[in-house]
């Protein structure tokens, strides 16, 4: 009877280790990450480095995070399951890819990043001494420059004073169409597009035909 019970004890026992055992074993097998690799790439071919790979689960329960190293690889253990890839980078546009990680015949991922869109803004302003607006020298009467249907070259005040002018020679070189002709070495003397302008300056809209050198130190 005694041996009876005792054979009754280990044999209880053994069912009782062979049941968690295989429970263990359940787990293990429910438990057990698949490693998926991959890597990030631009159009280029080129890796992308510190771009962050987020497996989402398509319940959106579980999520994992890798981020690529220099040369644009990455690693991540998943547990069986269906995921979305979210792959984002600075200068790219996001992406996505669905994984399958309860196959195991999964592949090393090759993912392209496209460049994403620009987003400056440049802001470009004029100088407030520049005469932009309107002119009434050629005209005689104030007229926007936009309305005037010829090719018109401004010399502002800071250019005048950037560049050290001091007369009508220097303010005309660099105007195109226009050069100052040596004037005998007694007068203002320019050729405007092959035109002669010796006696054509006005002054105030009043003609100045009078053979000398007009300095630039009470010009408006």
């Amino acid at each position: 009877m005694f041996l009876t019970t005792i054979r009754f004890f280990i044999l209880t026992l053994f069912l009782l280790t062979g049941i968690v055992s295989s429970n263990a074993a359940a787990d293990h097998e429910t438990t057990a990450l698949v490693t998926v690799l991959g890597k990030i790439l631009d159009q280029n071919q080129a890796p992308v480095a510190g771009a962050k790979i987020t497996a989402v689960s398509k319940g959106g329960i579980k999520s994992v995070s890798s981020v690529t190293n220099a040369n644009g690889e990455f690693s991540i253990g998943l547990s069986p399951a269906e995921y979305i890839l979210q792959i984002s980078a600075n200068g790219f546009a996001d992406a996505s890819q669905q994984l399958d990680a309860r196959t195991s015949e999964l592949k090393t991922l090759e993912i392209v990043l496209l460049v994403g869109s620009v987003d400056a803004f440049v802001t470009v302003t004029d100088s407030s001494d520049f005469p932009t607006d309107v002119t009434r020298s050629a005209t005689k009467t104030y007229m926007a420059l936009r309305d005037i249907p010829q090719s018109i070259s401004v010399v502002g005040k800071q250019q005048i004073t950037d560049q050290s002018m001091r007369s009508i020679g220097d303010v005309v070189r660099y105007v195109p169409g226009i050069s100052a002709h040596q004037g005998e070495n007694n007068r203002d003397q320019v050729i405007i597009r092959g035109q002669n302008s010796s006696a054509d300056f006005f002054v105030n809209g009043v003609r100045d035909d009078v053979q000398y050198y007009r300095d630039l130190y009470n010009l408006d």
